[in-house]
């Protein structure tokens, strides 16, 4: 089951079942290592007189390249002799981008670590979180996904001399993953860094101007994120925190909803004379629905733009610093 990248409801097949939009590939996926050194070969073409169609294929592998909206697990043990030194290697799979090639990590020497301050200001500054999450190909256009940002955002940051990692989780449901970004700042520690653009979640709330967000991610517990303008502290604890908060302003929207609609119903087509006891009650109630929307929206303005993530659990985080890995 993968999410619409139109109406955003999670549907299985190629075609979305409730809008018939094509949800065809994408996402964080996985290829076998044995096919991508076959592909290399047969671009390079054949090297010290051996055919590339003697190159072994992987223990277990059919050859063939597996991508689903979200992720695939390519489950074929490959031998490291012949690894790309700029891929991403897992359980002898290659993590591949929406378009089924290779993600590569661009590595800079010279990097270093930087502090949490000047991690938000690259952040800020780089306009990957710009583009659209684009999880199917269609019309000509290439897919764009998770994987794809969190290659694009590694590369920059290490071109601007900002150490990076390039970051896999799997979650508690089947073959469902997500890709994202770590820094490891001076002052702060690990921070994780999700600028998956729009297209990927479902807003909930606000009109953002940025897709950069600080991820929480803990082994065990739900995969969560904040705008990176209101993220405070990187503690899970925060985050369950502002979850909590999430909660409460959707219950009291829908708690205000509710009394305006019947507010509306009320006075429709009435006159209410001034001073008079039905005057009075219309006044008092008007009065108090003014004072639960400013209390609405002082908490809109505390949370920021906020987005739901699909709900799961984290089973596994795989960091990588480098290619090759």
């Amino acid at each position: 089951m993968v999410r619409c990248p139109n109406c955003g409801r999670i549907t299985g097949g190629d075609y979305c079942q409730w809008c018939g939009y094509p949800v065809l590939a994408g996402g964080r996926g996985r290829m076998e290592a044995g096919k991508a050194r076959e592909e290399e070969a047969r671009a390079k073409g054949p090297e010290d007189g051996e055919s590339s169609s003697k190159l072994k294929k992987s223990l277990g592998g059919c050859g063939c390249l597996l991508i689903l909206a979200v992720v695939v697990v390519g489950i074929i043990i490959a031998s490291n002799s012949h690894e790309n030194p700029h891929y991403i290697y897992e359980n002898g799979a290659i993590e591949v981008g929406g378009d089924g090639e290779p993600i590569e990590l661009i590595d800079n020497p010279g990097a270093t670590d930087p502090t949490y301050a000047e991690l938000i200001a690259f952040i800020k500054e780089d306009s990957t979180d710009e583009k659209p999450y684009w999880g199917s190909a269609f019309l000509g256009k290439a897919s764009y996904v998770c994987s794809d940002f969190a290659e694009d955002v590694h590369n920059n940051a290490e071109a601007a001399g900002i150490r990076a990692a390039w970051v896999g989780i799997d979650f508690e449901v089947d073959d469902v993953g997500h890709a994202l970004n770590a820094f490891e700042t001076t002052d702060r520690g690990l921070v994780y860094i999700d600028c998956t653009g729009e297209g990927f979640e479902r807003l909930l709330h606000g009109h953002p101007t940025s897709w950069d967000k600080v991820a929480y991610v803990e082994v065990g517990k739900e995969y969560g994120v904040i705008n990176i303008a209101k993220a405070n502290s990187l503690s899970y604890s925060f985050y369950e925190e502002y979850e909590q908060k999430v909660q409460e302003y959707e219950s009291k929207l829908e708690t205000y909803n509710r009394e305006v609609e019947r507010y509306n119903q009320e006075i429709l087509g009435k006159v209410y004379i001034i001073g008079s006891p039905e005057g009075i009650r219309i006044n008092a109630w008007e009065a108090s629905l003014e004072e639960e929307s400013q209390a609405l929206d002082k908490l809109a303005e505390e949370l920021g733009d906020f987005w739901i993530e699909l709900p799961s659990i984290v089973t596994d985080i795989y960091i990588h610093w480098e290619g090759g890995e």
